[in-house]
């Protein structure tokens, strides 16, 4: 990295340092939206890091906006998290919005603070499988009504908006009806009984929502039907998860080797560090993470010149290792630590239960191997079977 890319990461990984890492613990315990920390990101510029320059935001490249969500997930994978789906919205935006659109929408974030959401899960589908949306957007006068239900609808309560994956009319053919729409969370027809009691990842607060006859004004349509599917912008999900989960994996070793260094034992009376097995340890999840970590940064490093085609390939081969490798180094650091590590006051059992949550998001390891075998094979290897064009949609 160079100039302000080197500058940028700097800033994300002293406010994580200072304020966002040490709020960590209180935010998982109340299972609460990282609110404070939202506001820490804001004043230094880093809501706005995917909004283009000419909006008042950073513009990042994609390997200096990695490199961030990866900082802050080191400190809080809550407000990593949240952030990364923040800015997947305003990709979305910035690839389909019109220019009203973009000027209303970015201006909220670059001058208040406002987050967005990403409401694309649903009871009754796995988008592990086939990308089928059953929420069902319709035109009513001259607006739209949304009615349906939607899972783990990160940031509800939180954010100022939330973009919705509808199909209109109720089509099945994805290619043709999937809709994004752009909703005020103060919508009336907005409902959700605020159940989110989960094993990790607490402070996303990701509870069920349901959509009753949600009206939505025209200008609130986001890109044409199918659009969502054709600017390689879904993809960019998976490619910062991958760096959301290294991160976690990273503070959790950071802690254990410290841990070991610090923690001294009888009857020898010299620090765990100098075990010959913990230095084995140790030395295996470190080389696993510096693997993981350089093909998360090439995958970045290329993303941008990419074209539709490779962006699936990369963003699943970088995810898949952060996958992996993150689930081995946080199950790996409790035994390293010993018993202390499954203790609350230490931060090895946060890090081990917040892996193995965010780790759920799709495309799930089976599938990002049967992809990533396709695209080795020289065949068609689409991240996700998209409901009405592919002829192995549901299988």
């Amino acid at each position: 990295m160079r100039g302000i890319q080197r500058s940028v990461v700097e800033r994300a990984e002293r406010v994580t340092r200072e304020t966002i890492a040490r709020r960590a613990s209180e935010y998982d315990g109340a299972g609460a939206n990282p609110v404070e920390s939202w506001r820490d990101l804001w004043r230094e510029g880093l809501l706005a890091g995917t909004i283009p320059t000419g909006y008042g935001g950073l513009g990042l490249d994609m390997a200096t906006y990695v490199a961030v969500i990866r900082a802050v997930a080191r400190g809080c994978a809550n407000t990593g998290m949240t952030v990364h789906m923040h800015s997947t919205v305003m990709r979305f935006i910035d690839a389909l919005g019109t220019a009203a659109q973009k000027r209303r929408y970015f201006d909220e974030v670059v001058r208040h603070g406002k987050l967005f959401g990403s409401w694309g899960s649903e009871p009754a589908v796995s988008l592990s499988r086939t990308l089928l949306m059953e929420t069902v957007i319709h035109q009513d006068g001259a607006g739209y009504v949304i009615d349906g239900v939607k899972h783990f609808c990160t940031m509800a309560l939180g954010a100022a908006h939330y973009m919705i994956w509808c199909a209109l009319d109720g089509g099945t053919d994805m290619a043709k009806s999937l809709q994004l729409a752009l909703v005020p969370a103060e919508t009336s027809g907005i409902t959700t009984d605020g159940k989110w009691d989960t094993l990790g990842m607490r402070a996303t607060f990701s509870p069920s929502v349901t959509f009753t006859g949600v009206r939505v004004p025209g200008d609130g349509m986001l890109g044409d039907p199918g659009a969502a599917l054709r600017g390689g912008i879904i993809e960019s999900f998976a490619l910062g998860y991958a760096a959301i989960y290294l991160g976690i994996a990273e503070s959790a070793l950071t802690f254990a080797m410290d841990y070991a260094r610090k923690r001294v034992v009888r009857p020898e009376n010299v620090a765990v560090a100098m075990d010959p097995t913990v230095q084995r340890h140790v030395g295996e999840l470190a080389a696993h993470l510096d693997a993981a970590g350089l093909v998360l940064a090439d995958s970045a490093a290329r993303w941008d010149d990419a074209d539709l085609a490779e962006r699936g390939p990369l963003a699943n081969r970088a995810k898949y290792l952060a996958t992996e490798i993150g689930l081995h180094v946080t199950s790996k650091v409790i035994q390293v630590v010993g018993g202390r590590g499954a203790y609350k006051d230490y931060p090895a059992e946060r890090a081990f239960r917040d892996l193995r949550t965010c780790t759920l998001m799709p495309p799930t390891v089976d599938r990002m191997l049967e992809a990533i075998g396709k695209n080795a094979l020289g065949l068609d290897a689409a991240m996700f079977n998209v409901a009405g064009t592919n002829p192995d949609a549901g299988r």
